[in-house]
């Protein structure tokens, strides 16, 4: 996780995040809660999702939020907005 970056001018991830492709929820062309998602977070921790630019954390959310997750936010500047403030972690950390 985090080790190629094609768009930002550094590669990495927010430090203590937790990878799921959002494409993994497609059922089709439909959205759905799969059990991978709701296996990386438990509904008592609070959630922030991001994604590279703030439009494919979207679905996410939005899957969440319908699985009774509460304490869900969305970071819109995500990656590429916290590589101009804060550092950066690479590998699975």
């Amino acid at each position: 996780m985090g080790q190629i970056e094609p768009i930002d001018t550094i590669a990495g991830h927010i430090p203590t995040a937790r990878n799921y492709f959002w494409g993994h929820a497609m059922d089709g062309a439909q959205l759905c809660v799969k059990e991978q998602l709701t296996q990386i977070v438990s509904k008592e921790e609070p959630v922030v999702v991001y994604c590279g630019s703030g439009v494919t954390a979207s679905p996410v959310y939005a899957l969440l939020k319908e699985a009774g997750y509460e304490h869900v936010k969305m970071y819109v500047g995500s990656y590429s907005d916290w590589i101009k403030h804060y550092d950066v972690a690479k590998g699975e950390e």
